[in-house]
Formats: C-alpha cells, structure tokens, sequence
C-alpha cells in the first residue's frame, strides 16, 4: 500500500530524536568521505540560575559566613561538608571534589563574578539572552554557537558538526548552519524495520522534495546521521551517572571519538533553581555535574586534548539566604572552563566582594566579567574564529584574558568510518 503524506509525517513522528534547526538542501547533505576532525567545543548551560557563592565560595570574606548563616560552605578544615581550599580566598564545594584533580593539573578554570549584563530575573529572559550571546533581548533569533559555525567556514560538511544533545534543540544553535538533535546513540533510529525503512525514506524525499517544505532537508539530514551512526560507535569507557545530563554526555563522548566531525556541541543540566531547602538540592546536582564531567573526560582519552568545555548558567543567586533555607535569583555567578587549552588552576576574577555597597541591585553579587568574553575567548583561541566580533555583533570584545591557550588545530582528515 502506497504511503500518504500523513503517513510519512506521522512516521517521522516516532524517529528517536528531535527535528533540526533550519534544514538545508537535499543535494548538500551527503556525509563527506572523510569527515573533518579538529577542536570541539561543548557549552554546559546549567538551567535555572546556579548558586556561584556555594558552588565556589568566597572562604576569606567574613561577609559570606554573615549572609548565610546556614547555608554557606564551611570554610576548608573545619570538618565535615568544608569547602575544599583553591587558594586563599575561594574554596570548592566539596561535591566538586572529583573535579579538583583537573585543577591541580591546570586543566580546570573557573571565572566568578560573571554573567549578563542584563538585570533580568526571568529564566526565560535571562537564558534566552545567554544563549544567543546578548547582553540583552534582541530580534535576532540566531544563536552565538550557531554564529559563529557560519562566519568560520572550516570545510566540514558532516551532518554532525553542530549537536545538540537532549530532547530539543538548544537557542545557541538556532542559524543558518543546521543543528542535529541526539538524546541518545542507541535511540537514533527509525522506529520501522526491514524494508520498510527504504518505503519509508523514499516516500519522504519525494514528498519533501521541494525546497520551501518544511522537512526538506531536514529527512535527508536525519537519514545520513542514521547511515553514519549505523555502523556503530565507541562504546562507553567510562561509568557514568543514570541522569539525562550523564547519558548526554555518554552519548557526546561517542560521537566525538567516532571521528563523525563534531565542531561544537550543546548540554543541559536542569534543577538549579533553589529557592528552597538549597543545602541537599546542590549536593545533588554539584554530584551529578561533577560525576559526569570527569567521566566525560576519562571517556575521551586522547580526545580530550582538542575538546573544551565551558560551563554556564543564566544568573546567579541572592548573596543572602531566604526564610526557605535557599536563595533567590541573583546576579553574578560563576563560570567554569575545563579540557584542552585552558589556563587553569586558577580563579579568574576582578572580585566585587560581598560588601554592602558593592552588591549589585536588591543584594547580589555584581557581574565585573562579561559572559561573552569568556565565549569570545574560546571561540577565537580553541576553536580559531579569526573575527569573533561577528559572532557578537552588538558588543565591542576586548582583549583576551587568557583564560585559554591558544592552539587551534583545524579539521584535521582521520580516518572514515566504514559504511559499508
């Protein structure tokens, strides 16, 4: 029986992955025969505004132990739950701790007092305007990730240059260079068998043959992912955690070392609002964070010198605790930098402090790092955007810190998986 148009769209329905951002024409997307491999880097967006102040908190400053009589972190040696020393002002909240042997190796770097320019307290607002790499809400829907594939012209054509990993794709990749949708290796598939797998992609490219229709490309795309993926990739090589933020990276990790032209990627973690009972709240997601970046990194191998991570949220928290033993949304927080080519086992930062007069608003931590300069930053040095300025139109970029080395190794051509 011949296949309707509602029959392939509602087949199309049970793929295990999301649609694409803005599909391209089907005659582009052949994989090529040896797909580009050179840096990647992965933004970790921690969803709902992570508290800075406990995550790395200021251990020196008297002020921090004032504002959170109960929930602040013990400073380092004072016993159980006491923040692990970094230097002499900031510590690491102790559920970090899997991470401190990429600090004393330098591969770790943490920026504080950073965020957005923009005061906004909404979540919505607030990450819409990170992750578009604005100071503010702006008419132009692209994303800074998705900017900055299309003003960098690397020669990749491989389906998965830009990934976002989860059940939707992320803002920062909405843009002219199409973003692939993964939550899962093994669930990236049709949820049809045999022959009617070859029934069902004809009948989707002839129905979605026409450029103007909405899932031309957008099939052809997902149907080279699937031919790419079906050989098989790398296992797992490490143990990681059973939340979507593990098996998003698990499933990253595979994709990176099977060669298949990952360029940038996107991950969320959620649940970083905690407005309420924050103490056992951030034990919890600083744990799974934690245990999932330094499995990701184990995972990698020899990857993991061309893969950087940087991690981000939206705001930070009040520098005082609440009635509910939490805190509530903020402004500065902290960012996080880790893998190939940073300068880590550092604290970067022009420090405010916690004095009255230097809070910012109603009682946060001020903002003196702008997030996009960190952006900026490893777009440029990692991975080689000769003119990050276009990536960030509205905002004039400074000069480096130096935060990163700079040490871009251009798609390299390594070996083809064998598609038989």
């Amino acid at each position: 029986m011949a296949l309707t148009r509602r029959d392939v769209i509602q087949r199309s329905a049970l793929l295990g992955l999301p649609l694409l951002a803005r599909p391209r024409a089907l005659e582009a997307l052949a994989l090529p025969s040896a797909p580009f491999r050179g840096n990647v880097v992965v933004n970790v967006f921690l969803r709902g505004g992570a508290d800075g102040l406990n995550l790395v908190p200021p251990v020196a400053e008297g002020r921090y132990y004032d504002l959170r009589p109960t929930l602040a972190v013990p400073a380092p040696g004072s016993g159980e739950g006491a923040a692990l020393p970094l230097d002499a002002t900031f510590g690491l909240h102790p559920a970090l701790a899997p991470l401190l042997p990429m600090w004393v190796d330098n591969s770790l770097a943490i920026v504080h007092a950073t965020g957005s320019p923009s005061d906004s307290r909404s979540h919505f607002a607030a990450q819409d305007a990170m992750d578009r790499g604005r100071g503010g809400q702006t008419s132009d829907a692209s994303g800074w990730l998705a900017r900055h594939l299309s003003t960098h012209a690397t020669g990749n054509t491989s389906p998965f240059r830009a990934v976002a990993i989860g059940t939707a794709v992320q803002k920062s990749l909405l843009g002219q260079v199409p973003a692939l949708g993964i939550a899962d290796v093994a669930g990236f598939t049709l949820a049809v068998a045999g022959a009617e797998v070859q029934r069902v992609r004809s009948a989707m490219a002839a129905l979605f043959a026409d450029p103007a229709a909405l899932l031309d490309g957008t099939t052809a795309l997902l149907f080279d992912a699937m031919d790419a993926l079906g050989t098989g990739v790398p296992e797992p090589g490490e143990d990681y955690p059973t939340s979507s933020f593990g098996t998003g990276l698990r499933t990253l990790a595979q994709l990176i070392k099977a060669d298949l032209g990952v360029e940038v990627a996107s991950v969320d973690a959620g649940g970083w609002d905690t407005h309420a009972g924050e103490a056992a709240e951030l034990q919890t997601r600083l744990a799974d964070l934690a245990a999932g970046l330094t499995a990701f990194s184990a995972d990698l191998g020899s990857d993991l010198g061309r893969v950087t991570v940087v991690v981000m949220t939206e705001f930070g928290r009040r520098a005082a605790e609440n009635a509910s033993a939490g805190t509530d949304h903020g402004h500065g927080s902290v960012m996080l930098a880790l893998g190939a080519g940073v300068n880590g086992g550092r604290v970067w930062t022009d420090w405010p402090t916690l004095a009255t007069d230097r809070l910012y608003g109603p009682g946060d931590l001020a903002v003196t790092t702008d997030f996009r300069l960190v952006l900026a930053e490893v777009l440029a040095a990692r991975a080689g955007h000769p003119e990050v300025a276009r990536v960030f139109p509205d905002w004039t970029v400074p000069a480096p810190p130096g935060i990163f080395r700079p040490g871009w190794e251009g798609p390299l051509v390594r070996r083809r998986l064998d598609r038989g």
